[in-house]
């Protein structure tokens, strides 16, 4: 962690984590620039909610850069910062320099070796469905494993595992269908695929997209930035939930729902939401699926 606020800082990799310290940083009232080696910010988010952030970032000041090859960093109290970029090599001057491009886990250390406890080549311990490691008896969950580094999944492979050595049904964490939040400003919420990843699928999507900015209660509170989109498959059921906006974090269990629920659109419109709310966005993108949109 910086012990103090930089007034100048570069952020390597436009992750979650990185995006996070980008707008708790500019928050607080650091210049930041923020590099990503990939074509955008935010990889694996669905590319509308993304944009949503990039936006916010670029109109709050955030200097953002996609990508990008840092080439090197010079100086001791000062640091230039050389970076390539498709229009060229560029340089920046910073206080400090976050690193954000990835998280591997501490398996070394820890005494397995010899154990019989097998770990892969990215250091993670291998586990079946139910959690259990190569030795019987032997159980790993949480970032040590192969799975999203989210601290809610954690909990629930804690659970399967704990179930299992109790000998009740446990039922396996489905990876693609857990809830992530990205707590930058304006927050990224999701659950299930992508539009782009149900198309690589083979599904027959259909998409809807509906914006804070007509919403009533997020102009109350002033937040009118953000959108929820719905990936459906076609006459069949939701496939995916994407919120980037106020409170999406708040604001996903009801997709997450849906989608481990294979709830079709027009089941959930059916569904009266409160009004002023800024879940009712959800329920007016269900609904605008089945053609009757209640507003638009």
């Amino acid at each position: 962690m910086l012990d103090e606020v930089p007034g100048r800082v570069l952020i390597i990799g436009a992750g979650a984590i990185g995006c996070e310290f980008a707008s708790l940083l500019s928050d607080v009232g650091s210049d930041v620039t923020l590099v990503e080696a990939l074509p955008r910010i935010l990889p694996g988010v669905d590319v509308e909610a993304a944009d949503v952030v990039a936006r916010s970032f670029r109109k709050r000041g955030v200097s953002l850069h996609t990508g990008v090859r840092v080439t090197g960093i010079d100086g001791a109290r000062e640091l230039t910062v050389s970076y390539d970029t498709p229009e060229g090599s560029q340089q920046v001057v910073v206080d400090k320099v976050v690193v954000s491009i990835g998280r591997q886990p501490r398996s070394e250390g820890i005494k397995l070796e010899g154990s019989g406890v097998e770990i892969d080549e990215r250091g993670f311990i291998r586990v079946d469905g139910l959690m259990r490691t190569t030795v019987p008896g032997v159980f790993a969950v949480g970032d040590v494993v192969d799975a999203p580094q989210l601290a809610h999944v954690g909990f629930a492979e804690a659970i399967v595992a704990i179930k299992t050595i109790l000998g009740e049904e446990a039922t396996p964490v489905d990876y693609e269908k857990v809830p992530w939040g990205i707590y930058c400003h304006p927050e990224v919420a999701f659950a299930g695929y992508t539009e782009e990843h149900a198309r690589e699928l083979g599904y027959d999507v259909v998409t809807q997209v509906q914006r804070f900015g007509g919403n009533s209660r997020a102009l109350i509170i002033g937040e009118t930035d953000g959108l929820v989109k719905i990936v459906a498959e076609r006459d069949g059921a939701m496939l995916g939930v994407h919120i980037a906006g106020p409170w999406a974090t708040e604001l996903l269990q009801e997709g997450y729902l849906a989608v481990n629920w294979e709830a079709s659109p027009a089941e959930v419109g059916a569904f009266i939401h409160p009004h002023p709310t800024l879940s009712e966005l959800f329920g007016e993108s269900a609904l605008a699926l089945t053609g009757r949109s209640l507003h638009a």
